[in-house]
């Protein structure tokens, strides 16, 4: 019988120590997952996104980030595609600031590329492919662990000058890059960094003015810190309401707005 109890006790601890292992095992692979790599491909819609992206992530203890950036404005996907075959055909051709995009696959292990098509063709489903498949299969080849995330971009103001030469209006516009953009992502079984969903709702529900006084198009700093905001949220998997940092000139009132809405 005291046999039996020894040999009970031996399992328990046993047990324990299992227990313990594989939870020191999970704390390591949830700390090695802190730090991101995430790599644009875009334009200047991807600089807006991507602005304020360090400060945020800096102002959540424990999340790092790396950004890279291969973005020329107003480049649209079959353009990307292009600057990829004119480099093949000549390794001098480094459009991306005096690097190739095989060069800046390759300077970094990235966790994650990001695509996207340029505003003014993302409610055209027609523009999508074949390039971006081509630039797809180009990264898959360079940085094969990298993971494919959709840039859900977002519709220009309803005042706007660009939408009556398109001959939409901006519900219009944003109705037709939802549907492309989720269908891009079926076909790569991607996550969606959806931005122009949480510019509907913060401009809608809040009345918050998220586009420049310039064109109307680009993200002004609200609209900036509130794609930053969609980005951390959904690359951590981390509610955009832990978030600390607010820009330099935004009220506390209007941040925590924009927080909110990056976490609808």
């Amino acid at each position: 019988m005291k046999q039996v109890k020894i040999s009970l006790v031996l399992i328990l601890i046993l047990c324990l120590c299992s227990t313990q292992l594989i939870f020191a095992s999970s704390s390591v692979q949830r700390a090695a997952t802190d730090t991101i790599r995430v790599l644009t491909i875009g334009n200047s819609f991807a600089d807006n996104a991507s602005q304020y992206l360090l400060e945020i992530t800096q102002s959540v203890e424990g999340f790092h980030i790396v950004i890279g950036s291969a973005n020329i404005g107003g480049s649209s996907l079959d353009k990307h595609a292009d600057y990829i075959k004119k480099n093949e055909q000549d390794s001098t051709f480094k459009p991306y600031r005096g690097k190739s995009l095989k060069d800046m696959l390759l300077q970094e292990k990235w966790d994650v590329v990001t695509i996207q098509q340029v505003s003014h063709m993302s409610y055209k489903s027609e523009t999508y492919q074949p390039y971006a498949d081509e630039i797809v299969d180009f990264v898959n080849t360079y940085s094969p662990d990298a993971k494919i995330y959709i840039h859900q971009t977002w519709a220009y103001a309803p005042d706007c000058e660009r939408l009556e030469g398109f001959g939409i209006t901006s519900d219009q516009m944003y109705k037709g890059l939802k549907k492309n953009y989720k269908t891009l992502a079926k076909h790569y079984n991607s996550p969606i960094l959806k931005s122009g969903d949480a510019f509907i709702h913060a401009s809608k529900a809040y009345n918050i003015d998220l586009w420049t006084a310039e064109d109307r198009f680009h993200a002004n700093s609200n609209g900036e810190y509130l794609a930053g905001c969609v980005w951390f949220s959904e690359l951590f998997n981390v509610s955009a309401k832990k978030i600390q940092f607010v820009p330099e000139g935004m009220s506390n009132e209007t941040a925590a707005l924009l927080r909110n809405a990056a976490s609808k």
